[in-house]
């Protein structure tokens, strides 16, 4: 069963509390995958809603939670 708050700690490699774009590039490289400072820059822009430069958890469970429809009347 899929965990979030487990994989957002697995992202948090220093154990700060938050994820940098740093983090994720060293995670992905762990795991065999390159990904470059582009594809970096946009995975940042996704999930770091308030432009600090790292990502919390709040944000992090924000892009993972289902989100409920908008009823438009």
């Amino acid at each position: 069963m899929f965990n979030i708050y487990e994989a957002f700690k697995t992202c948090d490699i220093n154990d700060d509390g938050v994820v940098t774009q740093n983090e994720i590039g060293r995670l992905m490289e762990s795991r065999g995958f390159y990904v470059s400072s582009k594809d970096l820059n946009t995975i940042m822009e996704k999930f770091d809603k308030d432009k600090d430069g790292r990502i919390s958890y709040n944000e992090f469970m924000d892009e993972f939670l289902p989100k409920s429809p908008s009823k438009v009347i």
